[in-house]
């Protein structure tokens, strides 16, 4: 999606659904009554409006959802474009996407930059507070894209040829580094989840001096930081040139 469009998608449904959340970095996510779309009991004015937007944005979501879901099929025009890449074309393709999101969009600019700032409109999900399963598991997604493995939810598994397998095939060094630093990263943002268990949102986390978000956002950032740099030497390992990836924040 685009950034600045932020009148549809997931982030649209959660304002609807939540509200804003007025808390800063002090207990407590969006507060909206259920009866903003209780047109018997309607709070908020406009409430039949309320309703119809979010019907509208849900179902546009699921429209959006299938519509990736088929291009991605075989014959879909997404893989067909990452197909018509060849071997070496697809490995830069693998390489730089999960590059991009680790060190870029997670660590960058959906971690180290609330950090920084200390700023809870930085998170990820600031309106539910759910942005510590958003980067739990984004690091999971990471992982299942450089073993090619995905557990659905009836707890089958989905696998294939891999990219750790073809990087340890001429380096299990740097395969074992890989896997070594996605884990590890997985293991911090679930330590997160943990902390949001015990009563500190994400938010709380942002705020100034607090050790806890210091330490546990701060782990979990290196440890992305740690996989991208690996992911580096795969461009040397495997003979498909150098990567750069984006840096966001």
């Amino acid at each position: 999606g685009i950034e600045t469009n932020v009148a549809t998608g997931y982030h649209a449904i959660e304002f609807l659904l939540w509200g804003q959340d007025l808390h800063g970095t002090e207990p407590g996510a969006g507060e909206r009554p259920a009866t903003d779309f209780d047109l018997g009991r309607c709070t908020g004015g406009n409430c039949d409006r309320r309703v119809a937007y979010l019907r509208t944005a849900a179902e546009l979501l699921v429209r959006d959802l299938a519509w990736m879901a088929d291009a991605w099929k075989e014959g879909g025009e997404a893989r067909t474009a990452l197909m018509s890449l060849g071997a070496e074309g697809m490995v830069r393709v693998i390489v730089t996407g999960l590059g991009n999101l680790a060190a870029g969009e997670l660590a960058g600019a959906r971690m180290q930059v609330g950090l920084e700032l200390h700023d809870p409109e930085e998170e990820h999900d600031c309106f539910s507070d759910n942005t510590h399963e958003s980067h739990y598991w984004d690091a999971v997604g990471l992982r299942n894209v450089y073993l090619a493995r995905y557990q659905r939810i009836d707890g089958s598994l989905v696998a294939g040829p891999s990219l750790s397998a073809l990087v340890r095939a001429v380096d299990p060094g740097l395969d074992r580094q890989l896997r070594e630093h996605i884990d590890a990263a997985i293991q911090h943002a679930d330590a997160i989840r943990e902390a949001v268990a015990d009563g500190k949102a994400y938010d709380q986390l942002l705020a100034p001096g607090d050790p806890d978000g210091e330490r546990l956002i701060g782990d979990a950032i290196r440890a992305l930081i740690a996989f991208s740099e690996q992911l580096r030497g795969v461009g040397s390992a495997l003979g498909v040139g150098q990567f750069q990836f984006e840096i966001e924040g």
